[in-house]
């Protein structure tokens, strides 16, 4: 039984599903795909759109058709689309198991949360819609739970759904369900078992959880993980052919040991491969790409090719750059975690990203470009470390932490003097939305002082007025920044260094007004 209604699915945007992600991955292994902008998209269970209206937002020459059961979630999708005024995207209530040629064919199909939390016959009627759907050299994209790795969640599920049950008000059920998560988390905290300790992670990262993440995924009627050797079995009886893996650093054995890199050689079965990949990795989730069986991908992957595309990244240097010897230093990820990089001119080309994201530059340009400043580090005396930037640098696309594209993508990066929301992000916050779609697909979370800068930023209020409209503000108690009280001697150099720092994060995701073709 589905309870969207009472419930609606949070509806973020995910960058793995993007268009121009999927063609990338297209492009890594000689797939002749539609570039992303100018492809036809489909998205199956588009909720209330949050996935798919930016994308149509910034690829405007472009066509995406969304479908979801609930005509609530839908209807609030369309009006979001009719204050956009995007002519490029239509939503629509509908039925996996009812779509036929009607829709046309798409360069792109999408089903982000759907197929592990439908019933069986759901589960092929989605497989054979894609055969039907997908364009010659489509790319199909399905996300699913994964078996045996999921157990441990299945464990918390059947607690919930036991907890639960009797309960028909989705509301009074998801009520009890966290009061349960609660009990059972200070249960937890007291027991010292591996076991125990591997539940309270489950329940700790829940209790951060969107409520409706918490219905849909543990007391919904349905949730069925699957092996992957099943999903890639069905998906061939459909006509269909395994592509990748969204992140493709899952895909390789080369952190599992020389035994277990053995023993995976050993294997010329695809579906048994992957399938020991995930009992190894303890997999509980995939993000896989299908294609017509047709299609002969060339799975032999020529880093040289990497010179002929552009690149992003938005990895922050450290503050003191070391360019002259091949040792590891770490970057920074948005949110906080450290990545470290050997290769002095992968280090020297990160840092030059990290000044231009959110734009993707030519690996060219951005290779001479970082050459030149590892030559100035290393003074007059000539540069004599071998260059390994290839491996590195694709190492990190496979880990999903720098974006690869195929052409050049250019958006400004400097800070204007009266900063402004571009219309879709405007759009987002205007409707109450914690998660704001950058450039680059992903969400930008915001908490209530990062909410009220960006309710601000209508192309009115330089920096220093801004600065005194949230000074103002705090002192008066309409507004908190954490951990901070509103009578502190340090509330001005405090607001203006997290002032600073939103707004450069701001610029940097690409949500300011000229940072997209179509604002």
């Amino acid at each position: 039984m589905y309870h969207y209604d009472r419930l609606p699915y949070e509806s973020n945007p995910f960058s793995e599903t993007h268009p121009r992600f999927l063609a990338m991955l297209g492009e890594l292994f000689r797939i002749p795909v539609a570039p992303a902008e100018r492809c036809r998209v489909l998205e199956l269970g588009c909720a209330g759109g949050g996935n798919l209206i930016p994308m149509a937002w910034y690829l405007p020459e472009s066509e995406f058709v969304g479908i979801d059961l609930e005509e609530s979630q839908v209807r609030e999708g369309q009006g979001l689309i009719e204050q956009l005024g995007l002519e490029n995207i239509r939503l629509a209530q509908g039925d996996i198991m009812q779509l036929g040629e009607e829709l046309g064919q798409f360069d792109y199909i999408i089903a982000h949360g759907v197929f592990s939390w439908v019933p069986e016959p759901v589960r092929q009627g989605t497989f054979a819609l894609y055969k039907r759907l997908l364009k010659p050299n489509g790319i199909g994209y399905i996300s699913y739970n994964i078996r045996p790795g999921w157990h441990v969640r299945g464990m918390v599920r059947e607690m919930l759904l036991y907890h639960t049950q009797g309960i028909e008000d989705p509301l009074a059920c998801l009520n009890a369900a966290l009061e349960f998560i609660d009990m059972y988390t200070q249960t937890l905290r007291q027991q010292p078992g591996p076991l125990a300790q591997h539940l309270l992670l489950e329940l700790e990262s829940l209790k951060k959880a969107h409520p409706s993440y918490i219905y849909h995924e543990y007391l919904e009627a349905n949730n069925q993980p699957l092996l992957v050797s099943e999903f890639l079995e069905q998906a061939e009886s459909h006509g269909l052919k395994y592509l990748c893996e969204c992140q493709l650093e899952g895909m390789f054995a080369s952190d599992l040991g020389e035994k277990a890199e053995g023993f995976l050689a050993g294997l010329e079965d695809n579906a048994r491969h992957e399938q020991y990949l995930d009992f190894l990795n303890h997999r509980t989730f995939r993000q896989s790409l299908l294609v017509h069986d047709t299609l002969e991908p060339d799975y032999d992957i020529d880093l040289a090719r990497l010179e002929g595309w552009a690149c992003a990244s938005n990895l922050a240097p450290p503050h003191k750059l070391e360019l002259r010897r091949a040792s590891p230093q770490a970057f920074t990820t948005l949110d906080g975690k450290d990545v470290e990089v050997a290769d002095p001119l992968t280090r020297a080309m990160l840092a030059i990203l990290y000044q231009h994201y959110p734009s993707a530059l030519p690996m060219a340009e951005l290779l001479a470009q970082a050459r030149v400043m590892q030559q100035q580090a290393h003074g007059k005396k000539p540069v004599t470390v071998a260059e390994n930037w290839h491996g590195e640098l694709f190492n990190l696309y496979a880990n999903c932490l720098v974006q690869l594209s195929p052409q050049p993508m250019v958006y400004p990066s400097v800070l204007p003097t009266y900063p402004r929301l571009n219309t879709l992000a405007r759009t987002w916050v205007e409707h109450g939305a914690r998660n704001i779609p950058t450039v680059w697909h992903q969400s930008l979370n915001t908490d209530p002082f990062s909410l009220r800068v960006l309710q601000l930023l209508d192309g009115q209020h330089d920096r220093q007025t801004l600065r005194d409209k949230l000074l103002a503000e705090l002192q008066g108690g309409a507004i908190e920044l954490p951990g901070v009280s509103r009578d502190s001697g340090k509330l001005r150099p405090l607001v203006e260094s997290n002032l600073d720092r939103l707004l450069g994060l701001f610029s940097h995701s690409g949500i300011l007004a000229g940072g997209a073709a179509s604002d």
